[in-house]
């Protein structure tokens, strides 16, 4: 009889126990969305960001903000005026406010420490963490920097200027080396080194290098340095890359090396 009468109170707790298991369930997969959506885990935010950011009395500020995964910043910033330059860099930890992120220990700093991150960009925010709305406002923005296409990669130089190039994979090369922003190349005889910056993906800038200083038999290394000097754009897809001047024709037409 005690066992007859326990029955009730067995099938009353199955089915507390089924519910209650089935309401667990129902709530994960939400909770597994929310998290999945977050700018933090949605975007590809991690790497080098730069920008010529407005100033009221020099020249421009060039900025360079590198994020990294563990959650680390460094910020470089260069005032430009009369030729002049003068930098400085800060690092530190950042935090993740929504789609925004705060920089750590630049409660002294005259400039603002909040950026919104987007697709392939970081935003600069005021100092109350708004969106500046001024006709300066679209100038407040870090472009991703880099192109895993074209970067640290063996590319073959096949034409300068149109002109076909005579030469193999280790006599007439380029290399963009990303982690140290630095281009190696060499049109025959001299190896030339030159700092450089990739942003939005196809947009580049280089600056002056250095260079071996043997005596070759023909120009094509000035001819080659000449090009360099006029790029600020590249292209790429099935296995070659133009680097070019606006949209006129390729200033330099390369194939990858295998």
């Amino acid at each position: 009889m005690k066992t007859t009468s326990l029955q009730p109170v067995i099938a009353l707790l199955a089915i507390v126990l089924a519910l209650s298991s089935c309401s667990v369930k129902k709530k994960k997969p939400t909770n597994d969305f929310e998290d999945h959506h977050t700018p933090e885990i949605a975007l590809d935010w991690q790497g080098r960001y730069y920008g010529l950011l407005p100033c009221a009395d020099c020249d421009g500020i060039a900025t360079q903000l590198d994020l990294n995964n563990d959650l680390t910043y460094v910020l470089t910033k260069v005032w430009k005026k009369n030729g002049t330059a003068l930098s400085d860099t800060l690092e530190g930890k950042f935090t993740w406010q929504g789609n925004r992120i705060k920089l750590d220990g630049m409660a002294d700093q005259s400039s603002a420490a909040t950026f919104k991150v987007e697709e392939n960009r970081v935003r600069q925010l005021d100092m109350d963490g708004n969106e500046i709305t001024s006709e300066l406002g679209a100038h407040y923005v870090l472009s991703k920097m880099g192109n895993s296409q074209v970067e640290d990669k063996r590319w073959q130089i096949v034409e300068l200027n149109g002109k076909p190039v005579d030469g193999s994979p280790e006599t007439h090369y380029l290399i963009f080396h990303s982690k140290e922003g630095r281009l190696e190349a060499k049109m025959n005889c001299n190896v030339l080194s030159r700092s450089y910056r990739i942003t939005d993906r196809f947009k580049i800038t280089m600056d002056q290098g250095i260079s071996t200083m043997m005596a070759c038999p023909d120009t094509l290394d000035a001819e080659f340095n000449r090009a360099l000097d006029m790029a600020d754009n590249i292209a790429v897809g099935n296995g070659t890359m133009t680097i070019n001047k606006a949209r006129i024709a390729p200033l330099l037409s390369l194939k990858l090396v295998e």
